[in-house]
């Protein structure tokens, strides 16, 4: 009896590194789509975890979204996005599984009709597709 709950456990190990343990490539899509802001750009500065993940300029183009491949393991993840010249900061904890990526799309709302920009985070399975 002691053998067979010796070998459970070590299973139930073993399963537990290769869910846990094991990071997987995670894609990350960062964009801005808009009709009112052709030509327009702004900084981006996207953490994960509290790791800078990168700091540069996206522009309006709403089929061409910076990509970024990062490994991360499963679990619960930190994402957040900073741009100083919107005046916009988000974040939001995703819950992050094999074959996911992470959408980090900015909305440049009209400030005149009462909206403010914003970002949106959001993850979703694979495969990423422009609407």
């Amino acid at each position: 009896m002691k053998r067979i709950i010796i070998i459970w456990m070590f299973v139930l190990a073993m399963i537990a590194f290769f869910l846990f343990g094991v990071k997987y490539e995670t894609t990350i899509y960062l964009g801005m789509s808009s009709p009112t802001s052709d030509g327009y750009s702004i900084d981006a500065e996207v953490k994960i975890d509290g790791e800078v993940i990168t700091k540069d300029s996206i522009n309006n183009n709403p089929y061409k979204y910076k990509t970024i491949k990062k490994e991360l393991g499963i679990g619960f993840r930190k994402v957040e996005i900073l741009s100083v010249r919107a005046g916009v900061y988000s974040t939001r904890a995703l819950f992050i599984l094999p074959n996911q990526y992470i959408l980090m799309e900015f909305y440049p709302r009209l400030r005149s009709e009462g909206e403010e920009p914003e970002f949106d985070i959001v993850n979703r399975f694979n495969p990423f597709r422009y609407e």
